[in-house]
């Protein structure tokens, strides 16, 4: 019985350490797919032949957004950690994506994002559902 346990307790912790977290799964699919068009810090630019939506859905196929805003300029995707902001390439054909973290992109697009996710609180599950009494939710 007792070596059951240690193995199905091995086995568990081998499978929570194979898979990443949502956030680094986001980065990895997008520098995997997209070319690298400038990088400082946290914050990282790509380029696409993709439009928004097909960029989206293949970032949403690798980890699902906890928030997601389409507006005329184009996708808002959040994650605890990151952002992706994915527009139209300015040429016309494909996108641009920008990457970064979620202090970074409460600076960069806070305008936007924050009538409609609410005020940064350290990851979008802090500031957007977080504990508390229930005022607000």
């Amino acid at each position: 019985m007792r070596r059951a346990l240690v193995a199905g307790l091995v086995a568990a912790a081998l499978t929570l350490s194979a898979c990443g977290s949502a956030d680094d799964d986001v980065r990895r699919v997008i520098s995997d797919n997209y070319e690298l068009v400038s990088q400082d810090g946290d914050y990282s630019t790509y380029r696409s032949d993709d439009s928004v939506d097909t960029v989206a859905a293949i970032v949403e196929d690798a980890a699902t957004a906890g928030r997601d805003h389409q507006d005329t300029t184009g996708r808002y995707l959040g994650y605890e950690d990151t952002m992706v902001h994915i527009v139209p390439a300015a040429g016309g054909d494909g996108s641009d994506i920008e990457v970064t973290d979620v202090r970074d992109g409460y600076d960069r697009w806070g305008p936007v994002i924050i009538p409609i996710w609410g005020a940064f609180g350290g990851g979008y599950r802090s500031g957007f559902a977080g504990g508390g009494s229930g005022f607000g939710k």
